[in-house]
């Protein structure tokens, strides 16, 4: 008897198989990758703090003047 008779059945699990891989190799980069891009507060320099509230005020300056 032939081991690949039922083909559907080797299709079925070399889906499943590539699914999972696909997942997890999918999963694993994600978690990575945010991970990286993540600066705590504590590292930040007094040059990035003044940087971030420059920023801020010229959002909210450009509110006030689109309403």
């Amino acid at each position: 008897m032939n081991l690949f008779h039922n083909k559907s059945w080797f299709f079925n699990l070399l889906v499943m198989v590539s699914l999972t891989v696909t997942t997890s190799y999918f999963v694993v980069n994600n978690n990575f990758s945010a991970e990286s891009e993540r600066v705590q507060f504590v590292n930040l320099t007094d040059a990035d703090i003044d940087m971030i509230l420059a920023v801020k005020a010229e959002m909210q300056e450009a509110k006030i003047r689109a309403n």
